[in-house]
C-alpha cells in the first residue's frame, strides 16, 4: 500500500511538467501503457497465470477490461488493481483513507459529479487543483469539459471514492433521500398523508357515517352492504378474466431471452437494503453469484443502517467480489425500506436497476431477461415485474395460503393488467429499473411503507409502461402469525398510503392515468382495501339474521338479505379460489384443493391486518414494521448450501 508521503513526493515530480502540458499530455500518458498491467500484478502476487488466463478468456465474451473481469470475479481486489493501474501509467496511488481530500475543496453543489464521474477534487499543490479518480481518462475528459483549466490527475480506488463521500456529504445524500420527492411533488408523497386537521375531518366523517347508520340504520346499513358487495364482486370479476386470459394466451416473457451478446450488456445496479438479515445473507450472495449475467457488469450494493453492526459484521466477513460495495445509511426518520433504496440510488451507476429483498433467489437468467425486455420495449418501459414465489410454500397451512394468493397476483392478475397496459402495484421486490427514468420521476416515496406499490401508479401517471417478465424469484414464506400479521398490516398500511395519495386530486388522477387505469385503481387498491376491512361485516350481518330472524334494514327483508350476502361470498371466493388454484397448477403446486377451501378463514387473518393497518395510519403512518426473515425450518438447509460455495475469507475487504 502506498502511503501518503509517497503520493505527495510524486506529485512534486509531476506537478511542473503536467501543469503546463496540461490535459492533452496527461491524457496521452494515462493512454500509453508499454507494461502490462498482468505483469505488474503477477510480479506483485495479486494474480496468478490462471486467473489472468480465465480473465482474458471472460473478456473476449463479455467486451469488459481485463482489470474488471478479475473484479467481477473477486480474483483480485479492487485496491490492489488500481493500485497496480498507477504504477502502469506512472502516476500515484492515492489512498483517501490515509490522505483525506482538502474538505474545503468538497462542494456539495458538485456533488452529482463526484458520484457520476468518480472523481473528487484532492488537494491544491501551488496553484494547480489536484483531483483523484478511478477512471483516469473518464475523468481527465470531464474535468476539462467542467473547468477549462490546467490540474493534475492521480489514480484511487471505487472504495476510496464512495467512504469519502459518505462521509463528507451524508447529510446531503440524506436529506435527498428523505426530501426529494416531497420538495418536487409534494402532492406525490405521503409525508403529510394525515395531518391534525385531515385526521379531525377523517374522524368527523367516520362520525357522521356512523350516525347515519344509528339513525337510520335500514338504509345506512344497506348502503354499507352494497358498496362492500360491489368491491368484492369488481375483484372477483378481475379475478375471473385473469384467469381467462391465462388460459387462452399464457403469459409469456416481453422478449426471449439471450438475443443481447454479453458484450452488449449493460451495467446493472443490483440494490438489496438489509436490516438485521445476517442469517439470510449467504443465501442472498449465493443466488447471486449464479445469476447468468457477466459479473463484471455488475454493481452490487449491499444496503445496511450504520446501527445494524450484527448484518454489516456478517457481510464484511463473506468473501464479497469488488463489484459489492456496503452502502451504510445514516441514521434518521423515517427509518424505512425506500429511503435507504433513496440513499443508495444516488450511488447506483447501471443503466438498469433492480431491487431484491434479504431473502431472494432470484432466477439465474432474471437480469439477461429484463435487459432483452428493456431493449426490445423501447424507452416508454420504465420498470418490469418479475414474478414472486416461495420456496417453503409447503411448510404449514399459513405458508400454502400465502403460495395460492401469490400464484393468482403475480402468475395470473399482474400478466393480465400488463398485457393490456394498465397499471399495477409493484412487487416491492425484482422489480427491475431503467435507471435514468427512476430518477427523474423522483424514486421511492421514503414515507410510503408499501413503496413500489406507490411508484407503480406514479410510473404511469407520468406516462410510462410497466411490464413482467417470466424467470421467478423465489422467497422465504411468512409460516409464523405474528410475524405475518406485521408484515401485512405494512403492507396495507402502504395500499392505504398509496390509495390517499392518489385521490387526494382525484380528476388529475382521472386524467393522468385514464378511464382504465383509473378504474384499476379504484378496483385493485381501493375495492381491495375495502374489501378487506368490511369482509367481516358480512359475517356479523349474517349472525346477526341467523339468530334474531330479522334483518337490520328497513328495505330488505331477511331471506333476501341472506341471498344477497351469502352470494357476495361465494362468488368472491370461488373467484379467489379459482384464480389461486389455476395460478397454483401453472407452477406446479399441487395438494392446495382442500386448503383452498379454508380461505375464509385466512381472509379473516387479512382483515385482521386491515384494521391494524388503519390504526398505525391514524398513530404510526411512517412505522416500518419489519419482517423477520431465516425463520422457515428450510433455511438452514439453503444456508449450509450456501457456505459450502462460498466460504468466508479472512482477507480483508
Amino acid at each position: 500500500m502506498e502511503n501518503a508521503d509517497d503520493a505527495f513526493g510524486k506529485i512534486g515530480e509531476t506537478r511542473s511538467t503536467e501543469a503546463k502540458q496540461g490535459f492533452e499530455d496527461a491524457q496521452s500518458r494515462f493512454t500509453d501503457q508499454p507494461v502490462k498491467l498482468g505483469q505488474i500484478l503477477q510480479q506483485r502476487g495479486d494474480a496468478s497465470d490462471e486467473q489472468l488466463s480465465d480473465a482474458v478468456e471472460r473478456q473476449s465474451v463479455s467486451g469488459c477490461r481485463v482489470g474488471e473481469e478479475l473484479v467481477g470475479s473477486g480474483d483480485v481486489r479492487a485496491f490492489d488493481l488500481y493500485r497496480a493501474l498507477a504504477a502502469q501509467r506512472g502516476v500515484s496511488f492515492v489512498n483517501l483513507l490515509l490522505s483525506p481530500p482538502d474538505p474545503n475543496l468538497l462542494d456539495p453543489e458538485d456533488l452529482n459529479f463526484y458520484l457520476r464521474h468518480q472523481c473528487l477534487p484532492w488537494k491544491s499543490v501551488a496553484t494547480t487543483p489536484a483531483y483523484v479518480a478511478v477512471d483516469l481518462e473518464a475523468a481527465a475528459a470531464a474535468l476539462k469539459e467542467k473547468t477549462g483549466q490546467a490540474f493534475l490527475l492521480y489514480q484511487t480506488a471505487p472504495l476510496d471514492i464512495l467512504r469519502t463521500v459518505q462521509a463528507t456529504f451524508s447529510g446531503t445524500l440524506t436529506d435527498r433521500a428523505r426530501s426529494s420527492l416531497w420538495r418536487r411533488t409534494p402532492s406525490a408523497s405521503a409525508r403529510d398523508l394525515l395531518s391534525l386537521p385531515k385526521r379531525a375531518f377523517f374522524a368527523l366523517a367516520c362520525c357522521v357515517i356512523l350516525a347515519a347508520i344509528f339513525f337510520f340504520p335500514g338504509a345506512g346499513l344497506l348502503t354499507l352492504n352494497i358498496a362492500t358487495g360491489v368491491a368484492f364482486m369488481a375483484l372477483a370479476l378481475l379475478r375471473l378474466l385473469s384467469v381467462g386470459l391465462a388460459r387462452t394466451a399464457p403469459p409469456a416473457a416481453l422478449s426471449p431471452r439471450g438475443q443481447i451478446p454479453d458484450r452488449d450488456l449493460p451495467l446493472y445496479t443490483i440494490m438489496i437494503p438489509l436490516l438485521r438479515e445476517a442469517e439470510v445473507l449467504p443465501i442472498l450472495m449465493d443466488a447471486l453469484g449464479a445469476l447468468d449475467y457477466p459479473p463484471a457488469k455488475l454493481d452490487i450494493k449491499l444496503i445496511l443502517e450504520e446501527a445494524d453492526e450484527a448484518t454489516l459484521s456478517a457481510a464484511r466477513a463473506m468473501a464479497l467480489p469488488g463489484t459489492v460495495e456496503l452502502i451504510l445509511v445514516p441514521p434518521s426518520q423515517p427509518m424505512t425500506k425506500p429511503k435507504a433504496c433513496n440513499y443508495a440510488l444516488s450511488f447506483a451507476r447501471g443503466d438498469l436497476l433492480v431491487v431484491y429483498d434479504a431473502e431472494d433467489i432470484p432466477g439465474p437468467g432474471q437480469l439477461r431477461e429484463a435487459a432483452c425486455a428493456f431493449e426490445a420495449a423501447g424507452p416508454q418501459l420504465a420498470c418490469v415485474q418479475a414474478p414472486l414465489a416461495y420456496y417453503n410454500w409447503n411448510e404449514n397451512w399459513l405458508t400454502r395460503h400465502f403460495a395460492i394468493e401469490y400464484a393468482a397476483l403475480f402468475d395470473l392478475l399482474v400478466p393480465a393488467l400488463a398485457r393490456f397496459g394498465l397499471p399495477f402495484p409493484l412487487g416491492g421486490t425484482s422489480t427491475h429499473f431503467r435507471t435514468f427514468v427512476l430518477r427523474k420521476v423522483g424514486a421511492w416515496d421514503p414515507f410510503n411503507v408499501t413503496e413500489d406499490a406507490d411508484l407503480g401508479f406514479r410510473l404511469h401517471e407520468q406516462g410510462y409502461t410497466t411490464g413482467v417478465l417470466s424467470t421467478t424469484t423465489y422467497e422465504e414464506a411468512n409460516c409464523q402469525l405474528p410475524n405475518w400479521i406485521r408484515q401485512r398490516s405494512r403492507w396495507l398500511k402502504g395500499w392505504m398510503q398509496t390509495y390517499i395519495v392518489r385521490m387526494r386530486q382525484p380528476f388529475r388522477t382521472f386524467s393522468t392515468l385514464g378511464p382504465t387505469g383509473f378504474l384499476v385503481l379504484q378496483i385493485v387498491t381501493g375495492g381491495f382495501l375495502l374489501s378487506a376491512l368490511a369482509h367481516p361485516v358480512f359475517y356479523v350481518l349474517l349472525l346477526w339474521i341467523f339468530f334474531t330472524g330479522v334483518s337490520p334494514t328497513d328495505t330488505l327483508g331477511p331471506l333476501l338479505m341472506v341471498l344477497l350476502n351469502v352470494s357476495v361470498l361465494l362468488i368472491g371466493f370461488s373467484a379467489a379460489m379459482i384464480a389461486g388454484l389455476v395460478g397454483a397448477h401453472a407452477r406446479g403446486l399441487t395438494g392446495l384443493a382442500g386448503h383452498a377451501l379454508t380461505m375464509p378463514i385466512y381472509w379473516l387473518l387479512i382483515s385482521a391486518g386491515a384494521f391494524k393497518a388503519l390504526y398505525q395510519l391514524f398513530f404510526k403512518p411512517h412505522y416500518w414494521e419489519k419482517t423477520d426473515h431465516g425463520i422457515s425450518t428450510m433455511v438452514p438447509l439453503y444456508i449450509a448450501r450456501a457456505r459450502r460455495r462460498r466460504p468466508p475469507t479472512d482477507k480483508a475487504p
